[in-house]
């Protein structure tokens, strides 16, 4: 019975960390590496990120945070013959800091994920995915889609960008 009891509370607690879910590294602070590099599918951008993890895949989810917060508060360089790319909201940061909380769960509860997705499958290989002494550093291209995050980001009450320049 003393085992039915502790197996039960085991189960516990599996399922309790289960339900928090994964939690993705988010900090508006931090210093994004990223560029707009290909035209690509009208309505999204393909954005080269580079992003350091204790992993490959903690760089690439890093990658993937970066490129969606990049875009939406700050906005990206643009690479070869691609233009600049102006951040999605008016006023970025004073827009995350007056709405942190939910900033902080659409990118740390991982909804950011719906607007962006890798172009390859697989890791990213030789100078794109190199040892360093903390871990990984990747450089990946992904695809963010642009209007349906601006979509978003206007049905929850931000003003954005393509108010005003349409599909950029």
């Amino acid at each position: 019975m003393k085992a039915l009891h502790y197996l039960l509370f085991v189960l516990l607690i599996f399922v309790t960390l289960d339900a928090e879910g994964k939690k993705y590294p988010f900090n508006i602070d931090r210093t994004y590496n990223i560029n707009v590099c290909r035209s690509t599918v009208a309505g999204t951008k393909m954005v080269k990120v580079t992003a350091y993890g204790k992993s490959a895949d903690a760089a690439i989810d890093q990658a993937m945070v970066d490129a969606v917060a990049a875009l939406t508060f700050f906005g990206a360089d643009g690479s070869g013959e691609m233009e600049n790319c102006p951040a999605m909201l008016y006023d970025g940061k004073d827009c995350y800091s007056q709405n942190k909380q939910f900033f902080d769960n659409f990118f740390k509860k991982g909804q950011f994920m719906d607007f962006v997705e890798k172009v390859n499958s697989g890791y990213p290989l030789g100078e794109d995915n190199v040892k360093t002494p903390k871990g990984r550093r990747i450089k990946i291209l992904l695809i963010v889609h642009w209007d349906a995050l601006a979509d978003f980001y206007k049905k929850n009450g931000f003003k954005t960008i393509i108010s005003e320049l349409g599909n950029y």
